[in-house]
């Protein structure tokens, strides 16, 4: 099954076992359509807690300007919300926010290529978020006398071009970025 990260539970809410959940698209009303989720919570904290595995169903959502409060079936007290504090919400791709012209989710531009000129310049090993939105982590070189390493790239018009999913490509407008 094809799940894509759609939120992080920040903390506990009230005493009936809510957690307050961040969206990563920003969006929220998709969470209304939530039966359940995979969380990513580590195996030890599982075992520790007798999780059957890392999927929980949904029990109620209530959405709020700049958060949504989940609550889980059988999570009925805000310490045992608390074991679920930092886990990611997975999703299946269905359940996701829907995408606008031109808009691709983050999942999708791991592992693509990043092309300048015809050339493969590396490999996008993941996307993080910087205070000036978001930069891509390249694996490659860049330069030809250059040693393998990591380097970021913005991930905005100016530099970069077509993104092409099929093909798992992306263009970088401008070569001059990676010295």
């Amino acid at each position: 099954m094809d799940l894509l990260a759609t939120g992080r539970i920040r903390c506990t809410f009230g005493v009936e076992g809510f957690v307050k959940v961040e969206s990563f698209s920003g969006e929220y009303e998709h969470f209304l359509g939530f039966d359940r989720v995979f969380l990513s919570i580590p195996q030890e904290k599982l075992r520790e807690q007798k999780y059957k595995d890392g999927w929980f169903e949904i029990e109620e959502v209530n959405l709020r300007k700049a958060d949504a409060l989940i609550k889980f079936k059988g999570i009925d007290s805000p310490e045992a919300a608390k074991s679920l504090t930092g886990s990611e919400l997975f999703i299946p791709r269905d359940k996701a926010a829907p995408l606008e012209e031109g808009e691709v989710y983050v999942h999708d531009l791991c592992n693509c290529d990043l092309v300048c000129e015809g050339t493969l310049v590396g490999k996008i090993t993941s996307v993080a978020e910087g205070g000036g939105g978001y930069l891509l982590e390249i694996a490659g070189k860049t330069s030809e006398a250059a040693a393998e390493s990591s380097f970021y790239v913005p991930f905005n018009k100016e530099f970069i071009g077509k993104i092409d999913l099929k093909a798992k490509t992306v263009e970088l407008m401008h070569r001059w970025i990676l010295e």
